[in-house]
């Protein structure tokens, strides 16, 4: 028996239109888009120095010998806050934009479709994208678009430049590559925009179009010395083309924005710190939320159905206790049969190596992949390619793979498959065998 179907079946219809009017009310959005829109103050580091974007204030990131850049620029910014004229009891939810060449840019191309699984596909693939580079990475991109740029950013300098905020009783909500605060001004226009991000020895070219990055070329100038060097450069960077060009080389350029700089969310890279605050946000919300469902209980109290709702939280009452009274047994009971029973299981059941499997399909896919199952060494995709039957024959002459074959019809002159296939290091059925059904999943 249902017993929590049929609880929702003894309420009232009122108090469940009622339940769901109250859920319709809880938010919707994007990828972090509550702590991104609580963002009122930019910041933007140029050659050392900070700039409030509102009001183009300036102070100068002094570091001392005893104390660390994250630090000093966090003193930098307490100062531009309390210069703003803003009040000392609002809190300042900061966007810092720092040089574009501060993070690490890798280009991509997928045959998959969906945030998901391209984010997916880049972290799996991030120690052979960037093989030289040890720390932790924080992934940003514009996973809309089956091909562009990739940035990457040191997951540990977030966290540090978060803690140097925070004892100054600053919020850091998010960071961002400075080239993009140009990009975002153009975004809504749809135009293409070349951004020349230069500072010190470093130069980079950002190519965007709306809220994208289409190309983002860096280079130490020094190494422009070399004639052969510097020629590869000119060709690369002669090809980037742009309906608004914008040439930021110093001080002054950035001086210019006089606004707070909206967030490009696609590009931005929250610190673990202001992840934990977004959860401690959402969780307040949904107490609020709560709240109002207690309120709303209240008034059903004063109405024709007291009897019924009497009844029905009596019944959830009573489930609650009986649940909350098998939980410890139940834990112990899986705890023991695990450690006696199932170490087998776990520890011989088969690597079906998804991560190979993905990269080996995305060799040949010559098309879109929109769905991947994968489940005891049967593969299943779908997708659309000019030629299901070629992308068949590929698959086939792996050798990773076997029993290579449509399965379902194509559908739109063959734009549309379905394909299953197993995979040739996979043995489930020896693993059946020694351990038969009775021993698994319990």
């Amino acid at each position: 028996m249902n017993l929590g179907k049929s609880l929702i079946e003894k309420i009232p219809v009122p108090v469940r239109e009622l339940g769901m009017k109250v859920i319709s009310l809880l938010p919707e959005g994007g990828r972090h888009s509550d702590i991104l829109k609580s963002i009122n103050t930019s910041i933007l580091l140029f050659d050392n120095v900070l700039i409030n974007t509102a009001n183009g204030a300036t102070e100068e990131v002094v570091a001392s010998e005893e104390e660390s850049f994250f630090d000093a620029a966090a003193r930098a910014a307490k100062r531009l806050h309390s210069s703003s004229g803003a009040n000392s009891d609002e809190s300042a939810n900061i966007l810092l934009l720092l040089p574009t060449n501060d993070f690490i840019a890798t280009s991509y191309s997928m045959n998959v479709v969906g945030e998901k699984l391209i984010r997916s596909a880049l972290e799996l693939q991030s120690h052979t994208l960037i093989p030289a580079y040890d720390e932790d990475l924080l992934l940003a991109v514009n996973a809309g678009n089956q091909e562009g740029v990739a940035l990457w950013y040191n997951e540990r300098e977030a966290s540090r430049m978060f803690r140097a905020f925070e004892k100054e009783d600053l919020f850091l909500a998010a960071i961002m590559p400075r080239s993009l605060a140009l990009m975002e001004a153009e975004s809504e226009e749809n135009r293409t925009i070349l951004i020349n991000d230069e500072e010190g020895q470093t130069i980079s070219f950002i190519q965007g179009h709306g809220n994208a990055i289409k190309r983002l070329l860096t280079v130490n100038s020094l190494d422009l010395e070399q004639e052969t060097f510097d020629k590869q450069w000119e060709l690369e960077t002669g090809q980037l083309k742009g309906e608004t060009v914008k040439n930021m080389t110093k001080l002054e350029d950035w001086l210019e924005l006089h606004c707070i700089v909206n967030p490009v969310p696609e590009y931005c890279f929250l610190p673990a710190g202001a992840i934990k605050e977004e959860k401690r946000i959402n969780l307040a919300r949904k107490s609020k939320v709560a709240a109002g469902v207690a309120a709303c209980l209240v008034l059903l109290l004063l109405s024709p159905f007291v009897s019924n709702w009497m009844t029905l939280r009596g019944l959830q009452k009573e489930f609650e206790r009986v649940q909350e009274q098998t939980i410890e047994p139940r834990s112990l009971q899986a705890s023991i049969f695990d450690m006696e029973q199932e170490w087998g299981t776990l520890y011989e059941y088969p690597d079906q190596q998804i991560a190979e499997v993905l990269v080996s399909l995305n060799d040949v896919m010559q098309g879109a992949l929109t769905a991947f199952d994968i489940n005891e060494g049967v593969v299943d995709i779908t997708g659309s390619a000019e030629d299901p039957a070629y992308l068949v024959e590929l698959l086939a002459e792996k050798e990773e793979f076997y029993n290579v074959g449509q399965s379902t019809s194509t559908r739109g002159g063959g734009a549309q498959f379905g394909i299953r296939l197993n995979l040739s290091n996979v043995d489930f059925e020896n693993y059946k065998e020694k351990y038969p059904v009775t021993t698994q999943g319990r």
